[in-house]
């Protein structure tokens, strides 16, 4: 599969090692139909996730990482195209092809997420051949970026809980475990911690603030939260079913108030700082 410069994109040694040759030729034509279709300049592709940590179960997709000179704000439409095209590339070879739309802008200090940064640690050039990403450190401008986007998810919620409860739906449940997990992960970003996701982010939480105050209600508040996600679980948002929390709406309210207020503190703490918060 040759691009269009006559070089077999992602035929690399390293790429090779983790795709087999059908999961190759897939990623080739994805590269080249990205190229050629959508209307932006693409500065890098690369393999990322678990087949580039050659962690990969049998159903892992094949995470691709395409890097943008510029993209807007919200990356459409550029990031939609990208995705369409994974799919028919996809639905044509029976490859389970995915891609991650960023750009130059993204890998600036102070705008780094975690996903970004592990992704890049993690990557393995398919195109241009030969040019290796390098890792960019996750520093504490951008733990305070990803922070306080958390947060601002967090209130985002806050109207969609109470008018949950007000209509007595249980939609509430899900959107506070949600906001549970963003805190904790917040926390630990703080602290310069960027690989745990989803329920283990809870567990390392925990770990990592053992003088936290905590009531039995509250700690089984948080296990709960931290155990309701399916074995082998990726995504934050989900519609796999949630088991019934331990405890009522007040006090997982005023958890999330808790664990919200530490956040706004360590942030500031942070700030002052310029340095993770370490304790």
């Amino acid at each position: 599969m040759r691009d269009g410069t006559g070089v077999l994109a992602g035929d690399e040694p390293e790429v090779a090692r983790c795709l087999d040759e059908r999961e190759r030729a897939a990623v080739a034509a994805l590269v080249r139909e990205v190229r050629q279709r959508v209307r932006a300049e693409l500065v890098h592709a690369a393999l990322f996730g678990s087949k580039a940590r050659r962690q990969a179960r049998p159903d892992s997709d094949v995470d691709v990482l395409l890097i943008w000179r510029r993209l807007p704000p919200d990356r459409e439409p550029q990031a939609g195209h990208a995705e369409a095209i994974a799919e028919e590339v996809a639905a044509r070879t029976g490859v389970p092809v995915g891609v991650w739309s960023v750009s130059l802008q993204d890998l600036r200090q102070g705008c780094r997420t975690p996903m970004l940064v592990d992704a890049l640690d993690d990557a393995l050039p398919l195109w241009p051949p030969h040019t290796h990403l390098p890792p960019v450190p996750f520093t504490p401008d951008d733990a305070r970026f990803c922070a306080s986007r958390l947060l601002d998810r967090v209130d985002e919620g806050s109207e969609e809980v109470a008018q949950s409860l007000r209509d007595g739906s249980d939609a509430w449940v899900r959107r506070v475990r949600d906001d549970l997990v963003r805190l904790c992960t917040a926390a630990l970003l703080l602290a310069g911690d960027t690989r745990p996701r989803r329920g283990e982010a809870v567990r390392r939480f925990l770990e990592r603030t053992p003088c936290l105050p905590l009531s039995p209600a509250e700690r089984a508040a948080l296990a709960w939260a931290a155990r309701s996600y399916p074995p082998g679980h990726v995504e934050l948002d989900d519609e796999s079913p949630l088991p019934p929390p331990p405890v009522d709406a007040d006090r997982l309210l005023d958890l999330v108030d808790r664990v919200r207020s530490l956040v706004v503190r360590r942030g500031r703490r942070v700030a002052r700082g310029g340095g993770f918060h370490r304790g």
